[in-house]
């Protein structure tokens, strides 16, 4: 890939970050294809199959409610009753 493609993909991938950190979601933690690849040769949607599995997971979801709650507390911050 050449620079100029390398540079508007990476002001693509930064503008849909704006747009979804302006409507309240977190993107300091977004994974792609390519990090499945680091472990294994595969495919895009063998990848992208991988990554929903981890991260489409009760497993991987309560350790992050457990952790969003544990941090706000260390925050200090009032909990909702």
């Amino acid at each position: 890939m050449d620079k100029e493609t390398r540079l508007k993909k990476y002001k693509e991938i930064a503008n849909a970050k704006e747009t979804l950190m302006k409507h309240g979601y977190y993107v300091g933690n977004l994974y792609q294809a390519d990090d499945v690849r680091t472990y294994f040769e595969c495919t895009d949607d063998e990848a992208l199959d991988v990554l929903d599995g981890a991260l489409d997971n009760d497993d991987t979801a309560e350790t992050i409610w457990i952790a969003i709650r544990d941090i706000g507390e260390m925050m200090g911050l009032k909990e909702i009753e």
